[in-house]
């Protein structure tokens, strides 16, 4: 018996054009798990809260948005003035 592939039909793919379509479809599907993977450690879920964060504080230039600090700075200095007269 010879390895040669027979000739497909017109219209139908060969078995080489299949088989080259499962590797390529398998090499996709490895790249997707792939970037699941380093999108779903610790340190990216860190990083996205991190960027989260800091947009809330920025403009869409990245200038301070200094409205949104002094808001910000005055909720803290209450829970700390909360939680210093409880402790007294």
């Amino acid at each position: 018996m010879s390895d040669v592939t027979p000739a497909a039909p017109s219209g139908t793919p060969s078995l080489v054009d299949l088989q080259a379509e499962v590797v390529a479809a398998r090499e996709e599907l490895v790249a997707s798990l792939a970037q699941l993977r380093s999108e779903t450690t610790p340190a990216a879920f860190v990083k996205r809260g991190g960027r989260a964060v800091l947009g809330v504080f920025t403009d869409e230039f990245g200038g301070i948005r200094p409205e949104r600090v002094a808001i910000a700075a005055v909720v803290v200095a209450g829970v700390l003035a909360i939680t210093f007269r409880r402790r007294k």
